[in-house]
């Protein structure tokens, strides 16, 4: 009786997830003025504009795949006996929580299917924490490359900011310190996870390919949309990486919303029209939306679909009572 009362209770929180990150996405599209968007179109090929979209999508899935394999290898790490399945299920309710109005919905569910493991909310949030982390400084690193393109070569001492990164894939000891340190100093318990070097490592070059490959997305855009390609090729795929990482410090910001597309002007501005910039940085925020909802919700559903019918043989096996 009690099972099925938590299978009810489950079902119903993810029922409320999936109708908040609905409700989410609808307002996120209401909320853009596609004005400038549709004025652009009308002057481009339509043929060309299908084919940067499609293409555009497809890339930054792919991007999200890798972002997916990065965040894997830090859960391993937990120590937790679970199936990929299972692990890609907890990625993927984290992972669109963004789009929730207030994201409270998605912390239940978390907390429930962490349960189903046994794995506590402080273990849990120490690998999420781990990954933000990684993210974080691979996206800072990647972005870096864009200030030499910027600022025509002037800014190539900027490249000594990727030595922390090799200096970490070389000892990825160091992180676990740091983080040590930082729970030292603010006073708070240790860490409950600790990130392997071959864990950290395999992260560290997941989401760094990560980054280059989405990066791609914008790139194409702004070619389709009359940018020159060999000039604009590193002030988008750097650029990408440095906006999508200022929304993520700026975290009242839903998603970054509005100060990742500022930091993406001031790139685009330099190979673009700002009237032809603008309707870019609105398309590939919508681009990066659709695929992170097509990727996040079809995997979701079929890490759900996998996890139940891994699942479902052992309960048939169970004794009753």
């Amino acid at each position: 009786m009690r099972a099925r009362w938590w299978r009810l209770a489950n079902h119903v929180f993810t029922a409320a997830f999936v109708v908040a990150l609905t409700v989410g996405l609808v307002l996120f599209v209401r909320a853009q003025d596609w004005t400038p968007v549709a004025t652009l179109a009308a002057r481009l090929d339509p043929v060309r504009v299908t084919a940067a979209l499609t293409a555009a999508l497809l890339i930054n899935s792919a991007g999200l795949l890798l972002g997916l394999a990065s965040w894997r290898a830090l859960f391993v790490d937990l120590g937790a006996a679970v199936d990929r399945w299972t692990a890609y299920r907890l990625f993927f309710v984290g992972f669109l929580a963004k789009f929730v109005p207030g994201r409270f919905v998605a912390l239940p569910v978390l907390l429930r299917m962490g349960k189903e493991i046994e794995v506590g909310p402080v273990r849990l949030a120490g690998v999420f924490l781990l990954s933000w982390a990684v993210v974080a400084m691979t996206g800072t690193t990647v972005a870096l490359a864009a200030g030499p393109a910027l600022l025509s070569g002037a800014a190539g001492w900027l490249l000594l900011a990727t030595v922390p990164l090799v200096v970490l894939f070389v000892r990825p000891d160091l992180l676990n310190r740091g983080l040590g340190a930082s729970a030292r100093l603010l006073r708070r318990p240790p860490p409950q996870v600790v990130a392997s070097p071959a864990g950290l490592r395999r992260a560290i070059t997941a989401q760094s390919l990560s980054w280059l490959v989405s990066g791609h997305h914008l790139w194409l855009l702004a070619v389709a949309a009359g940018a020159p390609p060999l000039r604009s090729y590193v002030i988008c795929v750097a650029g990408f990486a440095a906006a999508t990482v200022a929304g993520l410090v700026v975290m009242v910001a839903p998603d970054g919303l509005g100060v990742r597309e500022a930091v993406l002007m001031v790139g685009l501005a330099t190979v673009l029209p700002v009237t032809v910039a603008t309707p870019v940085v609105l398309v590939s925020r919508l681009v990066c939306a659709l695929s992170e909802v097509a990727v996040g919700g079809g995997g979701l559903l079929l890490a759900q679909y996998m996890h139940r019918r891994r699942a479902g043989p052992v309960e048939r096996a169970a004794p009753v009572g």
